[in-house]
């Protein structure tokens, strides 16, 4: 692991992380290896949550493993109680979990906007409001938007776009609301990292191939810039800000 000695540690920490089940990991891992104790939470991925937090208690942190459909209110209740019994209070929530299907113009139906909005917008907002009472000034909430939200969207994601874009303006909001509780709140808007199983190799060629940047990135490379700038925002003293992450993809 790259040298971190710049930050504070995260001893004593409690962070939680919805999602993401591959960055994720990899979000989890660092963190911990800073000293933060980890809330995993899935939706139906239960299995690699609880390998990962075998991996995680052999660092010596504490971890608690939930379920948690973060697009529904009751449920995140529930893992925001377990939260509080377990650990009573929350200083970082890293805020993963997402989707991204193509679909055409053309077929766009009800359930595509209904999955991206309920993933994206109210999977962002239930777990920032309802963790609220276990914050305290000085905490960090950390969401990921895209760079569609900021530049070119990729055809055939609309939906995806549109309710990614509504996550960076939730973010800005948010960040106003909560300054004056202390809270800080930023953004990570990414470009193209992993390539998601439902995408062909050929489609995911396309879209990391649109980059203006004429230098081979692997994806190793791609998810270290990304768990690095989660770290920098577990620290940073700004707030309502989106970082691009982009990769070459404006």
């Amino acid at each position: 692991m790259e040298n971190y000695s710049v930050y504070k540690n995260l001893k004593g920490k409690t962070v939680w992380i919805t999602g993401g089940k591959r960055i994720g990991k990899e979000v989890a891992y660092s963190l911990a290896e800073l000293g933060a104790n980890l809330v995993l939470s899935y939706r139906s991925s239960e299995k690699e949550a609880e390998e990962v937090a075998k991996k995680i208690k052999k660092l010596g942190r504490k971890v608690l493993v939930v379920q948690c459909d973060t697009a529904i209110r009751e449920s995140v209740q529930r893992a925001v109680s377990q939260i509080k019994k377990s650990f009573k209070r929350l200083d970082i929530l890293v805020l993963l979990a997402s989707v991204f299907k193509s679909v055409n113009l053309e077929k766009i139906k009800d359930e595509d906007w209904d999955s991206n909005f309920a993933t994206h917008v109210k999977g962002t907002f239930w777990p920032i409001q309802l963790s609220l009472p276990l914050m305290r000034p000085g905490s960090h909430i950390i969401t990921v938007a895209d760079r569609t939200s900021i530049g070119k969207i990729y055809p055939g994601y609309l939906p995806y776009a549109v309710t990614k874009s509504a996550v960076a303006a939730l973010t800005r909001a948010l960040a106003q609301e909560l300054g004056s509780k202390g809270i800080f709140v930023n953004s990570i808007a990414p470009g193209p990292i992993l390539k998601p199983d439902d995408i062909s190799k050929n489609e995911w060629q396309k879209i990391r191939g649109s980059s203006f940047i004429k230098y081979p990135i692997t994806d190793k490379e791609a998810v270290r810039e990304f768990v690095d700038t989660v770290i920098r925002l577990c620290f940073v003293r700004s707030s309502g800000s989106i970082y691009p992450l982009d990769l070459g993809h404006l």
